[in-house]
Formats: structure tokens, sequence, C-alpha cells
């Protein structure tokens, strides 16, 4: 986690008179450690100092920024919780800084749940916010790539693993590689739009027991409505092991917002063993997530999703 990028105090200052008078002067500005792709900063803006965050985007070019700005914007007025993007005096979302992108968004007020206190009434609200967002759907007029992480993009990463310094996780690229294919080969057509794709605990913001944001939605993407469910079952219902209340309270949570087809429930199975397949094969790859991840903890995942097989998984999800 690292600031990647550090404007000049004039470079600040250029970006916050950009916006309306209410967002002006610039007061103080402050790094913040968070995050592995993106830079962030805290922002105090106009006559009430005010607190703002501004997002520097460090590999997305201005048109994926815009994209994605324009797409947090469709989602805080369809209702989802998720900060709004700050229209400068030009009408425009993003804004060169230091010349990167830049995105400028009020604060929000939260914590982030660690593991253990992830309650069920908390994943219920994390399965209905997963719904808000598929129900909503892309920006009018935006088109969205099917991401970074599908299949045909997992098996490439396979050769990466097989180049890997990690001789442990080397002598598994092939054993990886024909899992992803197997499951890709069985994968069939699905109720399919805007997933999230990366609806981690970190992703989310709290604040006094409500979801206060989500976070992210960098990675959002055209997939499968099930894939992210799975995705976020993983992320919030798997610690040591697999919490089936946890993973029932987010499913419950969701088709109170939108019901899963039977299609949907008989296809889980095999979305739940990609997911695991994919956080494996990422955190093989990828040294900038490695940090405190061991990828042999999600091998371990999926060893537990493929004992269960798809009956025991359908129960555990209570479908």
């Amino acid at each position: 986690m690292a600031i990647l990028t550090k404007p000049a105090e004039g470079e600040l200052e250029a970006f916050a008179d950009a916006f309306d008078a209410s967002l002006r002067p610039l007061h103080a500005s402050e790094g913040i450690e968070a995050g592995t792709v993106n830079t962030s900063y805290s922002l105090l803006l106009g006559p009430t100092k005010t607190r703002y965050f501004l997002r520097i985007y460090e590999e997305q070019e201005t048109s994926g920024a815009e994209a994605e700005a324009a797409l947090l914007l469709h989602l805080a007025e369809a209702g989802v919780a998720t900060p709004c993007p700050v229209r400068a005096r030009d009408g425009a979302l993003v804004r060169t800084i230091a010349r990167k992108p830049g995105v400028l968004f009020p604060w929000v007020d939260g914590d982030m749940l660690c593991q253990r206190a992830v309650r069920p009434e908390d994943a219920r609200a994390v399965g209905a916010a997963l719904a808000r967002v598929h129900l909503a759907g892309p920006a009018p007029g935006s088109s969205l790539g099917p991401g970074r992480f599908g299949p045909p993009d997992l098996v490439l990463r396979c050769d990466r693993v097989a180049r890997s310094n990690d001789s442990a996780a080397k002598v598994l690229a092939s054993s990886l590689r024909a899992a992803v294919e197997s499951v890709a080969a069985r994968r069939r057509e699905l109720p399919s739009g805007l997933v999230h794709g990366d609806l981690f605990r970190d992703n989310v913001l709290w604040n006094e027991g409500r979801i206060a944001a989500l976070l992210d939605f960098e990675s959002a993407h055209h997939g499968p409505f099930a894939y992210d469910v799975a995705v976020t079952v993983l992320s919030w219902a798997y610690g040591d092991r697999l919490v089936p209340e946890i993973a029932r309270a987010i499913v419950d949570g969701y088709r109170t917002v939108r019901e899963l087809e039977e299609r949907e429930r008989e296809a889980l199975f095999d979305e739940t063993v990609l997911a695991t397949l994919r956080f494996t094969i990422t955190r093989i790859t990828d040294e900038a997530i490695r940090v405190g991840k061991k990828w042999q903890r999600f091998v371990e995942r999926r060893e537990a999703v493929e004992r269960l097989g798809p009956a025991g998984l359908r129960e555990v999800f209570g479908l």
C-alpha cells in the first residue's frame, strides 16, 4: 500500500479551483496509505473546511476514469449506497492532476468490518446491496467489458504461475489451468449484467451498523450475477472455514431484492469453484495483493467447496 503519486501543493490547489466556490480554497491535504492500485488523498476544502476524498487513477486512462465516474453517478442516482462524484464547474467528473486522471468524492465516514465482526444481519445487508447493483445495471449509453478475471484471462495467468519463483505454486500451473478450462467448458448462459466483481469486506464502509458506502467499482464488468454472488460469499463467509450462517444470510439478503433463477442456483457450484480459482491464481501472480494473503488459503477454499459438492453447497446457501 503506497501513495504512488504526490501532487505538488500548487497542483492540488489548481485541482480544487476547478470546482464550485463552496469547495475553494484548499486548506489541507493528506495522502492516505490505503489501496493497492490507485492513490488516495484527503482534502479539506471550502470555507467550512469540509473533508473530501480524491482518487488519482494510476492505471486507468482518462476514458476509463470517466466510465467509472459515470457508473458511480448512475448507481448513486439509482439508490445504491456509493459516493457520487463531484462535478467541476465545467460539468466534468474527471480532472487531470499530476498528469493523471483524478475524481473528487464527498468524504464518507465509516469503518470496515473484520472477519470475526461480521454478523448475519450484516451479511444480509451486503447481499441486498449487491442485488441493488445488479438491478441498477450499467450507466445509460455505456458498454461494459468482460472484466479482468474471466476464464481466458485466468488461463493466461497460469503461464505466469508456471514461471513463478514460488516453487510450490509453480508445480500447480498445469492443474490450475486444467481446472479453469474444465469449469469454463461447463459454464452456461446465465442472467448477466453489471457485476461489482470485488465486493470484499474492505470495499464496504459501515456506520452505526448500516452500510455507508460500497467502494471500488474499478473491476465492475459484464458478467453472470451468480458469479458475483459467489465472489461475495467467499469474501465474507470464509475465514478459517466456511461459515454457513453468513453464507446463507448473504444469499437470503440478495433474494429479498432479486430472486435467483433455478438455472443460477444450479450454476452456483461451478461459479463458486471458478471464484476460488480466480483468488488462487491472482494471489500467485499479483505481487501488490499478496501481502498477508497467502495463496494456499484459497486452495483450501476450493477444496472445501469441492468437498461440499453441488448439493451440499446449495444447502449451505439455503437453496
